[in-house]
């Protein structure tokens, strides 16, 4: 049990650790000095106890420790390092683990997001707080401060989805290059993310069982483009359209398939560089086909046009989401439910379908 004694004017709390080292500390009310006995026999009781020691290593050094542990796959090791050193580290890296508290975080959240998105702040966060995280679990500190509710991330505006008509994809996927051309074509008809467009195999085409599979895609990992798991490691079937499989036989027939089976690849017969391409091919193609070069009007856009036209055949939000990738069905529909049919509309439809032909056939039997 912890003991107080008083010396020299101040009292002194005199205690065990669980693995039986002795610790003291002192106070100069007697009152501080009981309630810290009092939590520290609690906390060894729980197994709730973390020696103060434990978290004077700084967070630099933990956080270094941290990263060579973790299974990423390399351009996900990469990305985290990256938000380390540039937005982490330079505030909070100095500091000893118990001196971060939920005030600490908060601030360095408020001077991110002068420089930085919303999502891309919350991303910081969520690194930070696996970091922290993994210092709790290692007993190093007591809580994590990310996990405060005076820690609060920016919120994130939802801007509604405004697809591109079908003119406009026709003019963007025009001006083209002839050897990038299917590659929009893909993007439109299969609802690929850029890297993932980039990362089609010849083996990732049936052109019989009429099916694309999304297995891969394209990342800059180290600067230079290389071929990673899908986002998520989440692979995924899409529906093969006519006129996709019919752009991708003649991007073959032109342009042979690269090393590992890759269907585009630069002039030097490489993956694909997202740098490259945004600068000289896709924003070229935007101007050319009078649609303005903004972050909005990025190759994504192809994406939601994609969504937009299996919404209004009347595809489904479940069967939408699995062709996207989207591992939640809920989130699909939170980014295009506004582009989904009336319901109304529907109804008149269902009702003058079936009622419609039901009347036709009543007044066909009472004709003289």
């Amino acid at each position: 049990m912890a003991s107080i004694h008083k010396t020299n004017g101040r009292y002194k709390v005199r205690y065990r650790t669980p693995d039986g080292k002795d610790r003291a500390k002192r106070f100069d009310l007697k009152r501080d000095a009981q309630t810290f006995a009092n939590t520290v026999e609690a906390d060894k009781t729980r197994g709730a106890y973390v020696d103060v020691r434990a978290g004077r290593v700084t967070f630099s050094a933990f956080a270094g420790e941290w990263l060579k542990t973790q299974t990423f796959d390399e351009s996900t090791r990469e990305a985290v390092s990256s938000r380390l050193r540039v937005h982490i580290l330079p505030a909070l890296g100095g500091l000893e683990l118990r001196a971060i508290r939920p005030s600490t975080v908060q601030a360095w959240l408020r001077g991110r997001q002068q420089h930085c998105a919303p999502r891309y702040v919350r991303v910081m966060l969520a690194n930070l707080s696996a970091i922290l995280g993994a210092a709790v679990e290692d007993q190093r500190i007591a809580r994590n401060p990310c996990a405060s509710s005076a820690v609060r991330a920016p919120r994130i505006e939802q801007h509604k989805v405004l697809p591109w008509s079908s003119e406009q994809v026709a003019e963007v996927i025009a001006a083209h290059p002839a050897r990038y051309r299917a590659m929009p074509v893909v993007a439109a008809g299969a609802g690929l993310r850029q890297g993932e467009v980039f990362g089609l195999r010849v083996q990732d085409i049936d052109f019989l069982g009429r099916t694309l599979h999304v297995r891969q895609q394209v990342k800059l990992i180290n600067g230079k483009p290389a071929p990673a798991p899908p986002k998520g490691r989440k692979t995924r079937t899409v529906p093969l359209a006519d006129v996709v499989a019919v752009a991708l036989s003649e991007r073959l027939r032109a342009f042979p398939a690269g090393e590992g089976g890759l269907i585009f690849t630069s002039r030097e017969h490489k993956p694909m560089s997202r740098t490259y391409y945004n600068t000289h091919i896709w924003k070229p193609a935007l101007i050319a086909a009078g649609v303005e070069p903004t972050r909005a009007n990025g190759m994504h856009a192809l994406r939601h046009y994609f969504a937009s036209v299996l919404l209004d055949a009347g595809e489904s939000i479940r069967a939408l989401a699995d062709y996207l990738g989207h591992s939640d069905p809920g989130f699909t529909l939170r980014v295009y439910t506004h582009l989904m049919p009336a319901s109304e509309a529907r109804a008149r439809r269902a009702v003058d379908d079936v009622l419609g032909a039901l009347r036709v056939q009543a007044v066909s039997k009472t004709a003289p």
